[in-house]
């Protein structure tokens, strides 16, 4: 069996090594990964990536093929990679010599197989870039829906083209899971240090992402401008890091700022440290709080309000306001600094419903005009 091994690379981060049955690394996975790593990819994402290729190269075992040998004489690459595909929905596919009355309940949903596909992909682009295998084709350009167009798009040759990988399945799109204001507001009713107030407001009014706003100093703090920088840092101590090293200035309301700067006055002043958001209680007193330590307030208020919230739900509410309030993708893009409009097509039902209702009230006043004559 293969093997994922965990490395402690101190500063409670880690990383992650794909090791055959024999224990030994397998070294262009390895250096795949550290690739990723050098271009900043989240913890979380080499971790799913190195389970992703183990996956898949527990399935080039059972057929009897090296990474390599997908492209060899004899070899369609998108033969292996298109049966990989239909073994992730249906393991028992890759034996022939069973036949089902019906079939087998898929294994895999459609989303996740396109996750699992994306390391894969990616891993073989990186060993062709680099000249040691030849080049998949497995990619198709595709036009880009206009809404997504920016503002310079015509100046770009084949700006509205996307490229996506022949072998992706179609998934529906899942409603994105947002709070809306007065599930916020009752979250911060139930607060009972501004710290938490403090913390629960940047996160739904500035749509910073948890690990952002953990990683944030005061010195990142403008109280007079209500104003918030969001600065890139390596190593720190509770692991915190700022997604695709996103930088960025956001402004907040006026009452935000007013509970940051109360919590700093009122129960950080004692407290010598340079993070903004630190723990106040117990042994790890004065400590920069850690992802868990949030999730376990949110498990806590969740509790007490009757329903269930987790931090990256603040970010999307913030986005959904954005959109229900008529801003465009472009411009919610660059508010919660997705590197790829891409990411921020969740919203786009979400402007839809905001066009639909527009058009609905012009609709009505001319009804009504009409009526008037």
């Amino acid at each position: 069996y293969m093997k994922v091994q965990k490395i402690d690379i101190g500063n409670n981060q880690y990383r992650y090594l794909l090791l055959d049955s024999e224990f030994n690394v397998i070294e262009p996975v390895k250096r795949y990964l550290k690739f990723l790593d050098n271009t900043d990819r989240a913890e979380s994402t080499l971790k799913n990536y190195a389970y992703h290729l183990k996956t898949y190269f527990e399935y080039l075992n059972e057929i009897g093929l090296s990474y390599d040998e997908i492209s060899s004489e004899g070899n369609n690459p998108i033969e292996i990679l298109g049966n990989f595909v239909s073994w992730l929905e249906n393991p028992t596919i890759i034996n022939e010599k069973i036949s089902y009355l019906s079939p087998p309940e898929s294994k895999r949903s459609n989303q996740t197989i396109n996750l699992i596909m994306t390391p894969v992909l990616g891993f073989y682009e990186f060993l062709a870039r680099g000249n040691e295998l030849p080049e998949l084709d497995v990619y198709k350009k595709q036009r880009m829906n206009p809404q997504f167009k920016s503002f310079l798009h015509e100046l770009i040759p084949n700006s509205n083209l996307i490229r996506k990988n022949i072998l992706h399945r179609k998934t529906e799109q899942k409603e994105v899971q947002a709070i809306t204001r007065d599930q916020y507001n009752q979250l911060l009713e139930h607060c009972y240090m501004i710290r938490d107030k403090a913390l629960i407001a940047v996160l739904f009014e500035g749509g910073l992402r948890l690990s952002e706003a953990l990683g944030l100093f005061i010195e990142d703090i403008e109280p007079f401008n209500n104003k918030i920088k969001v600065q890139p840092r390596e190593n720190l101590e509770n692991g915190a890091k700022v997604k695709n090293k996103a930088k960025g200035e956001l402004y907040v309301p006026p009452y935000v700022m007013k509970y940051i700067t109360d919590y700093i006055v009122e129960e950080l002043v004692d407290v010598d440290t340079n993070f903004l958001f630190v723990n106040l209680r117990g042994k790890n007193k004065g400590k920069p709080m850690q992802s868990i330590t949030v999730q376990k307030l949110f498990n806590r208020l969740s509790r007490k309000i009757g329903f269930n919230v987790h931090p990256h739900m603040c970010r999307h509410g913030h986005g959904t306001e954005l959109a229900e309030s008529g801003w465009d993708l472009v411009e919610i893009k660059d508010r919660l600094r997705h590197t790829n409009v891409q990411s921020t097509t969740v919203y786009t039902h979400l402007l839809d419903e905001h066009k639909k209702k527009k058009i609905n009230e012009l609709h009505e006043k001319k009804g009504i005009l009409n009526e008037s004559k």
